[in-house]
């Protein structure tokens, strides 16, 4: 699979969705290649975003990645350039592993926007796998980082699609788990650690899972 094949996979499956606003990479095109991670969110947050067609469009030649170089804004506040609670945590935990947050190719599991992820339908997920396939046969990782470990989540929708024997982690916050199980994505060995969602879980400081992580690449 080469990467320029991606751009006609994505308008086939997603037809009938292209003037929805959302966005397929939240990293550069340059991180399509082989890595050891790959990093998968719910869905982009917020309203009024470009419709997804131009995402396609522009996802050969896009060089921002959205957690370092965008500002971003909620309803608890508005944060400069990479500066935002969950773009540092993001940043925190790939620098903790010895990744630069750059080379990271990073997605969301549905490519479709909203303010709150219960204003999404989880059933998209199954119309996004195909795009996220293609993807994944071209970064081969050795880790898949997914934010929330519900069974609603990206780390529940890829439990239900490969299976796997599940394990939990201690977070370093209260009863909270991370979640993780072994698995095979085209015959590739590939690891899934489901974090707590990190808008509301913090990992920063906490040494001991990004010690148990960095054991997965």
């Amino acid at each position: 699979m080469s990467k320029d094949k991606i751009p006609k996979i994505a308008k086939t499956s997603l037809a009938g969705l292209l003037d929805k606003p959302g966005s397929i990479l939240y990293s550069s095109h340059e991180t399509l290649k082989p890595g050891d991670v790959y990093l998968l969110g719910f869905n982009p947050g917020g309203t009024g975003g470009n419709p997804i067609e131009r995402s396609i469009n522009k996802l050969l030649t896009n060089t921002t990645n959205a957690y370092l170089d965008e500002g971003w804004e909620n309803q608890n506040g508005v944060w400069g350039n990479g500066e935002a609670p969950l773009q540092k945590r993001i940043q925190w935990i790939l620098k903790s592993i010895k990744l630069n947050p750059r080379d990271v190719c990073a997605s969301n599991l549905i490519f479709f926007q909203s303010r709150e992820a219960s204003d999404i339908s989880f059933s998209l997920a199954k119309q996004c796998w195909p795009v996220h396939d293609a993807i994944l046969s071209i970064v081969k990782p050795k880790l898949i980082i997914a934010f929330g470990n519900s069974g609603i989540s990206p780390y529940g929708y890829l439990h239900s699609i490969l299976g796997g024997k599940e394990e939990s982690f201690p977070s370093g916050h209260g009863n909270w788990k991370i979640k993780g199980f072994n698995s095979q994505i085209n015959g590739r060995s590939v690891y899934v650690a489901g974090f707590p969602h990190l808008s509301r879980y913090s990992p920063i400081g906490k040494n001991h899972v990004t010690e148990w992580l960095s054991k997965k690449i």
